[in-house]
């Protein structure tokens, strides 16, 4: 049987084709463009891994004061020190993705751009995914770079003995979460454009994170009513994994590890779902009122 394409069918594959064009030629452009960005302003990556240091410095003299430089949790014993800084550094490292996506997005409002880009083929919705996604690199490699002097520096890991298996759970763990932050900082950026305070939203939602995640010191320290609050929290959770991994060996099968893992995906899938709902009315109520431009 011979089967032919009709024009409809010919000029709906084109338009898919070419759609997907120029959504690729748009992450191209907006990558390329936000590298020139970072290499403008490389004194910022210098002043970040001072900022690193002095936290660093500050993390390791606090955990010098408590009692026997040790802390237990979850039936494992670890150093003050790594305890600590091992929360602040996961903490720290995903947060900073959402507050540089937030400062972004500011920063493109002020100057116009997502008027124009609402309006353009590429889309905003596109562009959102497109700019958070360079920021989720961005924070990776800052991070990185900021950290391994201060590793250099401070002690922070002695006598930390990590299995293969453990450093395979902990890398999935952190996968898990850079996940959960990307759909974070779609939804914080979705309602940037509605109240036009990316840095303010953020900060709230950065000082609820390390608030409730017992980041720096372990949960039972709560008060029992905010450490219920607390483990609504994927992060909480994830915290206490990824310390397990490090000091406890903890392995896939772990409950702590997969119920961190299991949390932190459904967290992501509703967060995904909340932007795509609120996306769609805040969309048209910008679009209708034209207060795109307005900062």
């Amino acid at each position: 049987m011979n089967f032919r394409q009709t024009p409809s069918n010919v000029t709906q594959q084109f338009m898919h084709e070419n759609d997907s064009i120029s959504f690729y030629s748009g992450l191209k452009s907006v990558f390329l463009r936000n590298l020139k960005i970072l290499w403008q302003y490389k004194f910022t990556i210098i002043v970040g891994f001072v900022n690193t240091l002095i936290a660093a410095s500050l993390f390791y003299y606090i955990s010098l004061l408590v009692p026997q430089n040790t802390i237990t949790q979850d039936g494992y014993v670890a150093s003050s020190v790594s305890f600590i800084f091992a929360g602040a550094m996961i903490v720290d490292i995903s947060t900073k993705i959402l507050m540089k996506s937030m400062n972004s997005f500011t920063s493109e409002m002020r100057q116009g751009t997502f008027e124009t880009l609402s309006c353009s083929p590429f889309g905003l919705k596109r562009y959102f995914l497109s700019e958070i996604s360079f920021e989720v690199v961005y924070g990776l490699i800052i991070s990185i770079m900021n950290y391994i002097p201060v590793f250099l520096i401070f002690p922070l890991f002695v006598g930390l003995k990590i299995s293969w298996s453990s450093l395979l759970t902990l890398l999935l763990l952190l996968i898990c979460i850079l996940i959960f932050f990307f759909s974070l900082s779609l939804l914080v950026a979705n309602f940037t454009i509605l109240v036009k305070r990316g840095r303010e939203i953020s900060m709230v939602v950065v000082g609820l994170i390390h608030l409730l995640s017992g980041s720096l010191f372990p949960l039972d320290l709560f008060p029992q009513w905010l450490r219920v609050i607390a483990y609504f929290s994927p992060m909480t959770i994830a915290v206490r994994a990824c310390r397990l991994c490090l000091f406890g060996d903890g392995i896939i099968t772990s409950d702590i590890v997969w119920i961190a893992i299991v949390a932190l995906l459904l967290g992501s899938v509703l967060i995904i779902f909340l932007f795509n709902f609120t996306y769609k009315k805040i969309y048209n109520r910008i679009r209708e009122k034209g207060t795109v431009h307005e900062f």
